[in-house]
Protein backbone atom coordinates (compact mmCIF):
# COMPACT_ATOMS: atom_id res chain seq x y z
CA UNK A 1 0.00 0.00 0.00
CA UNK A 2 1.39 4.03 -0.81
CA UNK A 3 2.87 5.61 2.15
CA UNK A 4 0.89 8.30 0.88
CA UNK A 5 -2.61 7.12 1.54
CA UNK A 6 -3.73 7.39 5.25
CA UNK A 7 -1.27 6.07 6.92
CA UNK A 8 -0.81 8.92 8.68
CA UNK A 9 -3.49 10.94 10.74
CA UNK A 10 -5.41 13.23 7.83
CA UNK A 11 -6.07 16.91 8.15
CA UNK A 12 -9.93 16.57 7.62
CA UNK A 13 -12.27 19.59 6.59
CA UNK A 14 -15.99 20.37 6.11
CA UNK A 15 -16.15 20.87 2.00
CA UNK A 16 -19.27 23.99 2.82
CA UNK A 17 -17.00 25.41 5.32
CA UNK A 18 -14.27 25.83 2.37
CA UNK A 19 -16.53 26.96 0.26
CA UNK A 20 -17.56 30.11 1.95
CA UNK A 21 -13.98 30.91 3.44
CA UNK A 22 -11.58 29.17 1.20
CA UNK A 23 -9.58 25.69 1.45
CA UNK A 24 -6.84 27.73 3.28
CA UNK A 25 -8.15 29.34 6.53
CA UNK A 26 -10.46 25.88 6.72
CA UNK A 27 -7.78 23.93 7.49
CA UNK A 28 -6.26 26.32 9.98
CA UNK A 29 -9.46 27.02 11.40
CA UNK A 30 -10.49 23.03 11.68
CA UNK A 31 -6.61 22.46 13.15
CA UNK A 32 -7.13 25.23 15.97
CA UNK A 33 -10.37 23.97 16.98
CA UNK A 34 -8.66 20.40 17.13
CA UNK A 35 -6.09 21.60 19.93
CA UNK A 36 -9.01 23.79 21.36
CA UNK A 37 -10.94 20.55 22.05
CA UNK A 38 -7.99 18.76 23.16
CA UNK A 39 -6.85 21.64 25.78
CA UNK A 40 -10.40 21.62 26.66
CA UNK A 41 -10.43 17.77 27.37
CA UNK A 42 -7.36 18.41 29.69
CA UNK A 43 -8.99 21.40 31.04
CA UNK A 44 -5.40 23.38 30.28
CA UNK A 45 -5.03 26.92 28.51
CA UNK A 46 -7.61 28.18 29.62
CA UNK A 47 -8.41 32.43 29.87
CA UNK A 48 -10.82 34.76 30.33
CA UNK A 49 -13.38 32.49 30.34
CA UNK A 50 -12.00 30.95 26.81
CA UNK A 51 -9.35 27.69 26.00
CA UNK A 52 -7.16 28.42 23.90
CA UNK A 53 -4.14 27.25 21.52
CA UNK A 54 -0.90 29.16 20.37
CA UNK A 55 1.53 28.36 17.99
CA UNK A 56 4.49 30.16 15.96
CA UNK A 57 3.91 30.42 12.44
CA UNK A 58 6.87 28.27 12.25
CA UNK A 59 5.38 25.98 14.26
CA UNK A 60 2.34 25.88 12.44
CA UNK A 61 4.27 24.98 9.39
CA UNK A 62 5.45 21.81 11.10
CA UNK A 63 1.57 20.93 10.95
CA UNK A 64 1.19 22.02 7.44
CA UNK A 65 5.04 21.51 6.23
CA UNK A 66 2.60 21.93 2.18
CA UNK A 67 2.75 25.65 3.01
CA UNK A 68 5.43 28.14 3.64
CA UNK A 69 4.89 30.41 6.85
CA UNK A 70 3.91 33.14 4.83
CA UNK A 71 1.19 31.21 3.07
CA UNK A 72 0.19 30.57 7.12
CA UNK A 73 -0.26 33.59 8.03
CA UNK A 74 -1.95 35.60 5.20
CA UNK A 75 -4.80 32.76 6.00
CA UNK A 76 -4.71 33.54 9.81
CA UNK A 77 -4.95 37.14 9.35
CA UNK A 78 -7.63 36.54 6.93
CA UNK A 79 -9.69 34.34 9.53
CA UNK A 80 -8.65 37.14 12.11
CA UNK A 81 -10.89 40.19 9.94
CA UNK A 82 -13.37 37.81 9.47
CA UNK A 83 -13.56 37.58 13.27
CA UNK A 84 -13.85 33.92 12.72
CA UNK A 85 -10.77 33.53 14.96
CA UNK A 86 -9.28 36.01 18.17
CA UNK A 87 -5.78 36.27 19.08
CA UNK A 88 -3.80 37.56 22.07
CA UNK A 89 -1.39 37.21 24.02
CA UNK A 90 -0.79 35.28 27.20
CA UNK A 91 2.91 34.56 27.53
CA UNK A 92 4.73 34.89 30.78
CA UNK A 93 7.42 36.96 28.98
CA UNK A 94 6.84 40.04 27.39
CA UNK A 95 9.21 39.61 24.72
CA UNK A 96 7.62 36.55 23.68
CA UNK A 97 5.48 37.27 20.66
CA UNK A 98 3.48 34.21 20.08
CA UNK A 99 -0.17 34.32 19.45
CA UNK A 100 -2.93 32.77 20.98
CA UNK A 101 -6.03 31.92 19.27
CA UNK A 102 -9.57 30.89 20.06
CA UNK A 103 -12.59 30.33 17.93
CA UNK A 104 -15.47 32.73 18.11
CA UNK A 105 -17.91 29.98 17.75
CA UNK A 106 -20.82 32.53 17.45
CA UNK A 107 -19.33 33.97 14.45
CA UNK A 108 -19.09 30.45 13.37
CA UNK A 109 -22.78 30.19 14.08
CA UNK A 110 -23.55 33.29 11.80
CA UNK A 111 -21.34 32.17 8.93
CA UNK A 112 -23.13 28.94 9.11
CA UNK A 113 -26.64 30.71 8.65
CA UNK A 114 -25.72 33.21 6.68
CA UNK A 115 -26.58 33.88 2.85
CA UNK A 116 -22.82 34.54 1.60
CA UNK A 117 -21.96 32.07 -0.27
CA UNK A 118 -18.01 32.98 -0.02
CA UNK A 119 -16.50 35.42 1.59
CA UNK A 120 -12.93 37.10 0.08
CA UNK A 121 -11.71 40.51 -0.32
CA UNK A 122 -14.60 41.81 -2.47
CA UNK A 123 -17.30 41.50 -0.15
CA UNK A 124 -15.34 41.27 3.55
CA UNK A 125 -16.22 44.48 4.90
CA UNK A 126 -19.80 43.26 3.81
CA UNK A 127 -19.69 39.93 5.97
CA UNK A 128 -17.67 41.84 8.62
CA UNK A 129 -20.84 44.23 8.94
CA UNK A 130 -23.48 41.20 8.86
CA UNK A 131 -21.09 40.11 11.76
CA UNK A 132 -21.72 43.37 13.89
CA UNK A 133 -24.98 43.65 13.17
CA UNK A 134 -26.12 40.30 14.44
CA UNK A 135 -23.43 40.04 17.40
CA UNK A 136 -22.57 42.50 20.63
CA UNK A 137 -18.66 43.90 20.09
CA UNK A 138 -16.47 41.19 21.63
CA UNK A 139 -14.93 42.72 25.57
CA UNK A 140 -11.59 43.83 25.89
CA UNK A 141 -9.16 40.91 27.26
CA UNK A 142 -6.70 43.03 28.26
CA UNK A 143 -7.34 46.17 29.68
CA UNK A 144 -6.33 49.69 28.07
CA UNK A 145 -3.77 52.04 29.02
CA UNK A 146 -5.51 54.51 31.61
CA UNK A 147 -7.54 57.21 29.89
CA UNK A 148 -8.30 59.53 33.04
CA UNK A 149 -4.82 60.07 33.29
CA UNK A 150 -5.18 62.04 30.23
CA UNK A 151 -7.44 64.73 31.61
CA UNK A 152 -4.51 65.63 34.54
CA UNK A 153 -2.37 66.28 31.87
CA UNK A 154 -4.12 67.69 29.24
CA UNK A 155 -3.15 68.96 26.13
CA UNK A 156 0.57 69.59 26.98
CA UNK A 157 3.34 68.16 25.03
CA UNK A 158 5.85 65.76 27.11
CA UNK A 159 8.63 63.96 26.68
CA UNK A 160 8.41 59.89 26.08
CA UNK A 161 9.69 59.74 29.72
CA UNK A 162 6.92 61.76 31.56
CA UNK A 163 4.06 60.27 29.58
CA UNK A 164 5.93 56.80 31.20
CA UNK A 165 5.95 58.27 34.62
CA UNK A 166 2.03 58.70 34.35
CA UNK A 167 0.68 55.59 32.89
CA UNK A 168 0.73 51.73 34.03
CA UNK A 169 1.85 50.26 30.51
CA UNK A 170 2.51 46.37 31.77
CA UNK A 171 0.82 44.82 28.92
CA UNK A 172 3.00 46.84 26.41
CA UNK A 173 6.58 46.36 27.80
CA UNK A 174 7.98 45.05 24.07
CA UNK A 175 6.17 47.87 22.33
CA UNK A 176 7.59 50.40 24.85
CA UNK A 177 11.11 48.97 23.95
CA UNK A 178 10.55 49.74 20.29
CA UNK A 179 9.21 53.15 21.19
CA UNK A 180 12.77 53.86 22.80
CA UNK A 181 14.83 52.15 19.79
CA UNK A 182 12.87 54.96 17.55
CA UNK A 183 13.29 57.66 19.67
CA UNK A 184 17.41 56.80 19.92
CA UNK A 185 17.21 56.41 16.16
CA UNK A 186 15.76 59.67 15.59
CA UNK A 187 18.32 61.26 17.52
CA UNK A 188 20.86 59.58 16.04
CA UNK A 189 19.90 60.61 12.48
CA UNK A 190 18.21 64.20 12.59
CA UNK A 191 21.17 65.33 15.52
CA UNK A 192 18.14 66.44 17.97
CA UNK A 193 15.81 65.23 20.45
CA UNK A 194 12.45 63.52 19.09
CA UNK A 195 9.78 66.47 19.39
CA UNK A 196 7.51 66.15 22.20
CA UNK A 197 3.66 64.55 21.81
CA UNK A 198 0.63 64.83 24.01
CA UNK A 199 -0.42 62.37 26.31
CA UNK A 200 -2.96 60.66 23.56
CA UNK A 201 -0.51 60.78 21.12
CA UNK A 202 2.40 58.77 23.04
CA UNK A 203 -1.22 56.25 24.11
CA UNK A 204 -2.00 55.93 20.65
CA UNK A 205 1.62 55.09 19.94
CA UNK A 206 1.92 52.36 22.48
CA UNK A 207 -1.30 50.92 21.94
CA UNK A 208 -1.86 50.67 18.07
CA UNK A 209 1.12 51.60 16.17
CA UNK A 210 2.99 47.98 16.51
CA UNK A 211 -0.29 45.77 16.13
CA UNK A 212 -0.54 46.30 12.21
CA UNK A 213 -2.03 44.05 10.20
CA UNK A 214 0.47 44.31 7.48
CA UNK A 215 3.38 43.39 9.93
CA UNK A 216 2.21 39.90 10.08
CA UNK A 217 3.69 39.87 6.40
CA UNK A 218 6.85 40.97 7.63
CA UNK A 219 9.70 38.25 8.60
CA UNK A 220 12.32 41.70 9.77
CA UNK A 221 11.88 42.39 12.92
CA UNK A 222 10.70 45.75 13.94
CA UNK A 223 13.62 47.11 15.04
CA UNK A 224 14.71 46.17 11.28
CA UNK A 225 11.85 47.89 9.47
CA UNK A 226 12.73 51.38 11.77
CA UNK A 227 16.19 51.11 10.41
CA UNK A 228 14.98 50.90 6.89
CA UNK A 229 12.17 53.58 7.75
CA UNK A 230 15.08 55.79 8.64
CA UNK A 231 17.15 54.78 5.29
CA UNK A 232 14.25 56.16 3.30
CA UNK A 233 13.46 59.92 2.91
CA UNK A 234 9.56 60.77 3.34
CA UNK A 235 9.15 64.27 3.36
CA UNK A 236 5.44 64.20 4.33
CA UNK A 237 6.49 62.13 7.31
CA UNK A 238 9.74 63.90 8.50
CA UNK A 239 10.30 60.62 10.61
CA UNK A 240 8.05 61.57 13.20
CA UNK A 241 7.12 58.74 15.23
CA UNK A 242 3.59 59.93 14.99
CA UNK A 243 3.56 58.89 11.22
CA UNK A 244 5.14 55.81 12.09
CA UNK A 245 1.73 54.01 11.09
CA UNK A 246 1.44 55.88 7.81
CA UNK A 247 4.36 54.23 6.53
CA UNK A 248 4.02 50.84 7.66
CA UNK A 249 -0.06 51.36 5.70
CA UNK A 250 1.13 53.74 2.77
CA UNK A 251 4.89 53.07 2.21
CA UNK A 252 6.08 49.59 3.42
CA UNK A 253 6.13 48.32 -0.11
CA UNK A 254 7.82 51.01 -1.47
CA UNK A 255 11.01 50.42 0.91
CA UNK A 256 11.63 47.36 -0.31
CA UNK A 257 10.54 45.49 3.04
CA UNK A 258 8.21 43.34 1.62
Amino acid sequence: MSRLLLNEEPLLVMPQLAIKIGLNESLILQQIHYWIEINKKANQNKRDGYYWTYNSYEQWQKQFPFWCSKTIQRAINTLEKMKLIVSDNYNRLKIDRTKWYRIDYKVLEVLESSPFGQIDLTNMTEWVNHVDKLLPPLPETKPKINSEINKRIGSNSISFAEFLLNTNITDYESNVDAVYYYLKKYKKVKHKEHPKCTWQEWNDVIVGMFENDVLTDVEDSITDIIDRHFEKTFKQYNHDIRSFHKFIDNDIYEAGII
